[in-house]
């Protein structure tokens, strides 16, 4: 049996979890079909906030950064998902996997952690300081109050592994420096 059967089958076992399982085991699928061309996977958006909130924020799709859309696109397709433009779509599962871009923009990728989900299962997600900082500038610079909210719900979550330092230097240069001192008086 090729991988990607294997695959389709360990996809269609999910059918009956939750939508955030599904979001995970999917993720960690693609990431270990990707792994022989080196491509690297890594979560952002919502999904990252979901990983980082402990399930307390819910999203419905699955953003990834992956280097070669095609190769990812390819595998996708094979798992029976529907390409509609950057996203593609599994209508029994009812998953969306969106790949918003090639390369991690505005965060530093050694900050990138790789988190086991067990049973020897991996994915990668964006740094805990880089989601909070993207949250920062929709708040600021888009004026997105539930960014905000959210931005400051994982501050205070994780405030004690947080490098404090790193999010100055980059709320310095992004126009989010007030909204960081603002919260870091909350401890003061």
């Amino acid at each position: 049996m090729s991988s990607i059967e294997k695959a389709r089958q360990r996809l269609d076992s999910l059918e009956d979890c939750s939508s955030f399982e599904k979001m995970i085991e999917t993720t960690a699928l693609l990431t270990e079909l990707l792994e022989p061309y080196r491509i690297q996977p890594t979560v952002v958006g919502g999904l990252a906030v979901e990983i980082y909130t402990r399930s307390d924020y819910t999203t419905v799709d699955i953003d990834v950064i992956i280097s070669d859309r095609k190769t990812a696109g390819n595998i996708l397709e094979q798992l029976g998902f529907l390409v509609n433009g950057k996203h593609w779509y599994h209508p029994r599962l009812l998953i969306s996997i969106e790949i918003p871009n090639d390369i991690l923009e505005d965060a530093d990728l050694e900050r990138v952690i790789k988190m086991n989900i067990g049973e020897g299962k991996n994915i990668y997600v964006i740094g805990i300081e880089d989601i909070i900082l993207d949250r920062m500038r929709a708040c600021v610079h888009w004026k997105s109050t539930s960014d905000c909210e959210w931005g400051r719900r994982m501050f205070l979550l994780h405030f004690d592994h947080l490098d404090l330092k790193y999010m100055q230097e980059t709320a310095t240069t992004d126009g989010t420096l007030s909204l960081l001192e603002n919260w870091l008086n909350t401890f003061t």
